[in-house]
């Protein structure tokens, strides 16, 4: 009968262990080190969060257009290419600008030629008068000509540059680091003056949009720093600051658009989601270990020292903050929570707290 005794007692021990009836009773394995420490619960100071959804966006959104008229020779850009300040977006056919340039040639060697002859009139008929061979009027109508010559090449050497200019116009560059983010003409269509051909957006200045409540503006500091977390990079936290609010509302929605200039960082494009989030002052609440909550069935619960006995108790949580979760409902200050439970521990087990851990 002996050896059935010890049995049955080694049996009820294991059961003893696995209802988790004791908890850090004896010193941890080498092999699987566990424990429990006690945290006292009491009420701290927290920030008012303000926070509001929004985009990131470009500063610089260029819609690129044509100053001259003419068919489409190149376009070889796509949307979601990378540019280069002065890269080459657009060539329009210079074909009639380049006729235009030599009409405006000639028309300035003409009056060149005009203005000469004039010139060389006026010489001569200035010298006739000295002796009285030519009336004076003549010499006047002469001096009069060189006048209007020299308008008249004055003229055609301003077609001559406002030609020559058009000829720039015909290449048409980037003007700022960014990506292609529209293209609305291809090669071989129709260019007119001022139509868009396409939109570059400038990497350079990044900002985030967002709408803030009329009843919040006043809350808002100007020149405030803002952390505003990004959904697509597992919101990661940029510190922005405040640019300015537009001073006009929807009159519908009662808001207003407010800017958040972001740093530079190679992770940020535009139109990722977010959330800018504003410190309106601070707040009590308690806070407990995000170590110390239990999840069961979906709900949060943690363990409460209960004298030397572990209780289980239900709660309603809030925000997560840092390393802690706010506790709106289930615990008291003064209270003091289990942190390193497990889902063996059971309510009312006994713990016997290692020194130091309480």
């Amino acid at each position: 009968m002996a050896p059935m005794s010890r049995a049955a007692c080694l049996a009820a021990l294991f059961l003893f262990v696995l209802s988790g009836a004791g908890v850090a009773a004896a010193e941890p394995s080498s092999e699987k080190p566990t424990g429990l420490s006690a945290v006292p619960i009491e009420e701290t100071n927290v920030p008012v969060i303000y926070s509001i959804p929004g985009s990131v966006v470009s500063d610089g959104r260029i819609a690129m257009s044509s100053r001259v008229v003419g068919f489409i020779q190149q376009l070889d850009v796509r949307e979601g290419q990378k540019v280069s300040r002065g890269d080459l977006l657009v060539r329009i056919d210079p074909s009639d600008i380049d006729e235009a340039i030599r009409q405006t040639e000639a028309g300035v060697r003409a009056s060149r030629e005009d203005l000469d002859d004039a010139r060389q009139d006026v010489e001569k008929y200035s010298k006739l008068a000295v002796t009285g061979s030519v009336a004076a009027e003549t010499l006047r109508k002469a001096k009069v000509r060189v006048d209007v010559a020299q308008a008249g090449l004055d003229k055609a050497q301003s077609a001559l540059a406002a030609a020559r200019a058009q000829k720039g116009y015909a290449a048409i560059t980037s003007p700022v680091d960014g990506v292609v983010v529209a293209v609305t003409r291809r090669a071989g269509e129709m260019a007119t003056a001022g139509t868009p051909l396409l939109t570059v957006e400038s990497r350079e200045v990044l900002l985030f949009k967002a709408f803030v409540a009329e009843s919040k503006l006043s809350e808002i500091n100007p020149k405030a720093t803002v952390q505003v977390r990004i959904d697509t990079l597992k919101g990661k936290a940029f510190q922005g600051r405040v640019r300015g609010i537009v001073p006009s509302g929807d009159d519908i929605t009662r808001r207003y658009e407010i800017n958040v200039i972001l740093p530079a960082d190679p992770a940020l494009v535009p139109g990722m989601f977010g959330r800018a989030d504003f410190v309106f002052g601070a707040r009590t609440a308690l806070l407990v270990p995000r170590a110390a909550i239990v999840r069961r069935g979906g709900l949060d619960g943690v363990f409460v020292l209960d004298g030397n006995a572990a209780r289980f108790r239900w709660l309603r949580t809030g925000k997560e903050i840092d390393e802690a979760v706010e506790v709106n409902a289930g615990l008291a200050a003064g209270e003091t929570v289990l942190v390193g439970a497990t889902d063996t521990l059971r309510d009312g087990a006994t713990v016997n707290m290692v020194a130091g851990t309480k």
